[in-house]
Formats: structure tokens, C-alpha cells, sequence
């Protein structure tokens, strides 16, 4: 009987260790599915600021004002007897250092 009881305890706490090690890698599956989650949420949310903003642009090019805003602006569409005036953009200082000019 003396060796019967050190031998139970033995394989009690075997049967313990390998049930706590199969638990292990299940667990370690939860908290990465966990953060990926949270990566695909986030993802959600900005597609949803995306959609938002592409229904608004769908709306105003529903209108007329929107179809002649965009064709002004993606264009360069005029109206007939306009005059368009093209205004050459001020160099900036970056722009300026970059080529090597010195700009006043």
C-alpha cells in the first residue's frame, strides 16, 4: 500500500499537468483571434467613414450644382462666354531650397 499512494499522486498530477498543457495552446488561439478582432473592428469603422463620405458625394452629384462643382473642379469644365484665369502657385521656401534657387 506504501507504494500505491505516491504512485496515485504521481499520475493524479500528470493527469493535471497534461490537462492544464492542452488548455494552453487553445487560450493562446482565443487571445490572438481576440486582437484580431479588434484589428478587423477598427478596420469596420473606418470603411463606414469611407461609405458615409461616398454617399454624400453620391447625393450631391445627384443634384445639378454637384455634377457642375465636379466637372469644374475634376475638369476644368467652363461655361460657354467664361473666361478662365490660370494664377501661377507662390514657390515655397522648401520648394525653393530643394532646386537650389534662391527665391524672393
Amino acid at each position: 500500500m506504501s507504494l500505491a499512494r505516491p504512485l496515485k499522486v504521481i499520475l493524479y498530477a500528470a493527469f493535471l499537468g497534461l490537462l492544464l498543457a492542452s488548455y494552453i495552446s487553445p487560450l493562446q488561439g482565443i487571445l490572438e483571434y481576440r486582437s484580431y478582432v479588434l484589428t478587423l473592428q477598427a478596420d469596420l469603422e473606418q470603411l463606414e467613414k469611407q461609405n458615409v463620405a461616398r454617399e454624400r458625394l453620391v447625393e450631391d452629384l445627384e443634384t445639378e450644382g454637384g455634377v457642375e462643382r465636379a466637372a469644374r473642379e475634376r475638369y476644368g469644365m467652363i461655361e460657354p462666354g467664361e473666361k478662365v484665369y490660370i494664377v501661377p502657385e507662390q514657390p515655397s521656401d522648401s520648394t525653393c531650397q530643394q532646386s537650389g534657387k534662391g527665391c524672393e
